[in-house]
């Protein structure tokens, strides 16, 4: 990727120096977009998607154990307002 980001480079100051026409240019920047297009999605999602799997079912998991625990919290709490209340009258 370091090389394509040096390649780009030296294409845009060698446009700058010969003033060469703006076609070049849009030419060496969309080639610039599609190598990077194509580094993503066959270099980088493969390896990335297994992870944000793993995490998104992890989160989910988790949220499973917070949801089966807050009722109980909840009910928990409300009882103890309600003895509160008892207590103070209010």
């Amino acid at each position: 990727m370091s090389r394509l980001i040096f390649v780009a480079l030296v294409v845009t100051w060698m446009c700058w120096l010969f003033i060469c026409n703006a076609g070049l240019l849009e030419r060496a920047k969309q080639v610039y977009r599609d190598t990077k297009a194509k580094v993503l999605n066959e270099h980088i999602k493969p390896v990335t998607d297994s992870y944000m799997e793993r995490a998104k079912d992890r989160a989910s998991a988790q949220w499973e154990r917070v949801k089966s625990r807050v009722p109980t919290f909840r009910s928990t709490q409300d009882q103890d307002q309600s003895n509160l209340i008892e207590i103070f009258k209010i």
